[in-house]
């Protein structure tokens, strides 16, 4: 991805976002009919990647690893 759209017109000043992959997994468990137990995990292998560009000089990193648990309740 290019960073700014600038870089087609002026080639030799090309900043260029690399591609990355990253791994996100869930998890659930119903605990009871009225209960759910949620496990959510983002970038799990902590990789470091470029989210997004608004500029050449703009460059916002990706979230590091984040481990989310929810619990869930009907009424």
């Amino acid at each position: 991805m290019f960073a700014a759209t600038q870089n087609r017109l002026l080639p030799e000043a090309d900043v260029v976002l690399p591609g990355y992959l990253r791994l996100d997994a869930a998890l659930f468990y119903e605990v009871s009919r009225r209960l759910r137990l949620q496990a959510n995990a983002e970038n799990v292998l902590d990789r470091r990647y470029f989210a997004s560009a608004n500029s050449n000089t703009n460059i916002t990193p990706g979230s590091p690893r984040a481990v989310r648990l929810t619990l869930q309740a009907q009424f």
